[in-house]
């Protein structure tokens, strides 16, 4: 398998991890704010260890790589803290959501620019960088929001994000498999890594 096919699959494994979230947070609408907290731990952690993989497969890109990790340590550590906090209440929850959003969400918009070269429909994943920044400014805007708003929130964010993250993959899959997608950005050279 190549090092793309590679990205692609863990492009869309982040996209189906979304999706799973985004579902069981919007069939949840009396979730309580620990149940929510572990979920959303839960999904982060996932998260994060997929984003430290995708830094793992690109290390020789180094800057990509180093902000892959980046994003993929602090989907961990907001993970950990969301799962493992007993105490944590709505407040914090919504800290915490809000800021992985934010800096994940950042992050994987350099990311998604400086691959472009090699991602050829990195675009899908830019505009999902972008929700998740401006699901993160959501949350920060209404500190006193409650269980089911956070939940609201997150989980049409995950399923908007993760949707955009398995069209990506689709798409990319399609491309370098030859089945008929063209790229809409015009042909990628495969000797083109994002440095």
């Amino acid at each position: 398998m190549t090092e793309r096919m590679k990205t692609v699959w863990l492009l869309a494994a982040r996209g189906a991890a979304a999706v799973v979230f985004g579902v069981l947070t919007l069939l949840g609408p009396r979730l309580t704010v620990p149940t929510l907290a572990w979920v959303f731990g839960a999904y982060a952690l996932v998260d994060g260890v997929m984003l430290l993989g995708t830094a793992w497969r690109h290390r020789h890109g180094r800057r990509p790589a180093a902000t892959c990790a980046a994003a993929g340590t602090l989907g961990v550590v907001a993970g950990l803290i969301a799962a493992v906090w007993p105490g944590l209440t709505a407040l914090a929850l919504l800290v915490v959501a809000g800021a992985w959003a934010m800096v994940t969400g950042c992050l994987e918009l350099w990311v998604a620019t400086r691959m472009r070269h090699e991602l050829r429909h990195a675009w899908w994943w830019r505009v999902s960088a972008v929700v998740s920044v401006a699901a993160g400014a959501l949350l920060w805007l209404h500190p006193a929001a409650g269980a089911g708003a956070i939940a609201l929130v997150l989980g049409v964010y995950a399923l908007i994000a993760g949707g955009l993250r398995l069209a990506a993959a689709r798409r990319e899959y399609r491309t370098s498999s030859g089945r008929g997608a063209r790229s809409w950005t015009g042909p990628a050279s495969s000797a083109r890594v994002a440095h």
